[in-house]
């Protein structure tokens, strides 16, 4: 599906121009808050220079790589303040993610690594850091007031994400490209200044980055930190600043309808929209998120470190649309399906590359993008996503996506939540294991008769069954699919030898 353009002039100093919206606000007006600290603009301006200056004395120069891997502070946006100052090059990560941290700052000769001291500790594997570790002691001159000049065209955000391979990929990602990545989901959404937005999703991965962090500087509105996540923490801050817009992945979701369900939406009355990405969201949550929070926008999204968001519901979209798909393209990306993989097209939003090279050709040469990412496209232009290419199972000759048999199976009342895995099998190649949370005993047979009462196929049908407390997830709520797999198998193995 095609839709409109939206091109930057490359020309343009994105980074001065976010920097004076910043300074045209009224400098004793709120501008960041954690749970238990409130910065105002004059403050955070304050901050970022000093800051800046730190850098500037740390050997950090217009086009440096500077790592940040903090958790959700005031101190991060202090960093990234300070870094577009500079006119260097942003990196965000993990603050847990020590090896991740370590490999990129030696891969892109990165001229400081910020981490989160307090929570780091004195981890030795961080010795290796060297001179890159940030000093936050060092007295130095105030930085500049304004960023060094660089225009929209030149690079500004390194997208770190997983490889293949594990080896950590960085999109380079232009001042132009960034740009427009927020600003086609703000515009989608129609927020503006009055419009606080609650950064819950973790700032060391792209989400909370684009469409929280970015966004709120964007729109000059209250950015309200959620430090470590909870439910209830994110419900007392979204009822004190009336925050309106959330992003986050299914697990943070599902906090909150839980929270709304159990406590009631008196304290979520002001939010407005919580689109979700990052892992499939089942349509039972969409559907329980619809009738406890029926003021609210909830349904899933499509999006990559490469080329910001994707897909979006349209905000008039019939309930239909909102339960069973990721929307359409967004403005100015067209999208295709080739042999049952999402491609796309985006020119305005899509990476230049990978920093270090694009072995596996994802990105072609006339602009399109493999995104790796399992879909259906329907002749409307609305896509549905059926999870990641490589965790479709292939079992006897045919492809089977576990999203269609979990989201079936999240529609028994014993299951609160639930992954399909593959297990080697001799005959068909693969056979199917569903690793459930139970709230009432159920066995394998009756959850096989629950899929044949569903309509599931035979061959979609679970041959294992195994009951774990929680279902592992990684820091964006993604599946931990490896894990499981490894799990499953010992499991099977041992039943086989019995």
């Amino acid at each position: 599906m095609t839709q409109r353009n939206q091109r930057i002039d490359p020309s343009r100093d994105l980074a001065a121009e976010e920097w004076a919206r910043l300074c045209s606000r009224d400098s004793s007006s709120l501008a960041i808050v954690e749970p238990d600290r409130e910065v105002t603009v004059e403050e955070l301006i304050a901050l970022a220079r000093a800051r800046s200056g730190q850098l500037v004395d740390q050997g950090v120069v217009p086009g440096s790589r500077v790592i940040v891997a903090r958790p959700n502070s005031v101190e991060f946006v202090v960093d990234y303040l300070a870094i577009r100052l500079c006119g260097a090059i942003l990196v965000n990560l993990p603050w847990s993610s020590v090896a991740s941290i370590i490999e990129l700052a030696e891969l892109l000769d990165a001229s400081v690594v910020m981490l989160a001291e307090n929570l780091v500790g004195d981890n030795p594997l961080l010795d290796r850091l060297g001179e890159r570790r940030f000093r936050p002691g060092e007295a130095s001159p105030i930085g500049p007031s304004e960023p060094v000049t660089r225009t929209a065209d030149q690079l500004a955000w390194l997208a770190c994400t997983s490889g293949t391979t594990g080896t950590p990929k960085a999109a380079m990602h232009t001042g132009s490209t960034w740009e427009r990545q927020t600003e086609v989901v703000a515009q989608h959404f129609g927020l503006t200044a009055d419009d606080p937005v609650l950064v819950a999703s973790p700032v060391g991965h792209a989400v909370a980055l684009l469409f929280s962090v970015r966004m709120s500087l964007l729109l000059n509105s209250v950015m309200v930190l959620v430090p470590r996540w909870s439910g209830d923490t994110a419900a007392d801050l979204i009822d004190r600043y009336g925050c309106t817009f959330i992003i986050g992945p299914t697990p943070y979701l599902v906090d909150i309808v839980t929270y709304a369900e159990n406590h009631g939406a008196d304290k979520l009355k002001t939010l407005r929209f919580f689109p979700s990405g990052g892992a499939p969201v089942p349509r039972t949550l969409v559907r329980r998120g619809l009738d406890a929070l029926p003021e609210c926008q909830i349904w899933s999204y499509f999006g990559t470190s490469e080329a910001g968001a994707v897909t979006a519901v349209p905000l008039d979209a019939d309930l239909d649309k909102r339960l069973d798909t990721d929307g359409t393209a967004m403005p100015g990306t067209k999208t295709r399906v080739v042999d049952g993989e999402l491609q796309i097209f985006s020119p305005e939003q899509m990476m230049l590359g990978y920093w270090s090279g694009d072995p596996d050709g994802r990105l072609h040469s006339d602009g399109w993008y493999e995104t790796g990412d399992a879909a259906e496209q329907r002749p409307d232009g609305y896509i549905k996503m059926i999870g990641r290419a490589r965790d479709i199972i292939l079992r006897g000759g045919e492809n089977i996506s576990p999203l269609e048999i979990e989201n079936v199976l999240l529609e028994h009342p014993a299951i609160t939540d639930v992954a399909i895995i593959g297990y080697p099998d001799d005959r068909l190649g693969s056979r199917l294991a569903a690793v459930v949370v139970l709230v009432d005993t159920l066995t394998l047979e009756q959850l096989r008769v629950h899929c044949e009462n569903f309509g599931l196929e035979k061959s979609k049908r679970p041959d294992f069954m195994t009951e774990l407390d929680e279902i592992p997830l990684s820091a964006i709520g993604k599946v931990l699919r490896g894990t499981l797999e490894d799990y499953v198998w010992s499991l099977v193995k041992t039943d086989r030898s019995g």
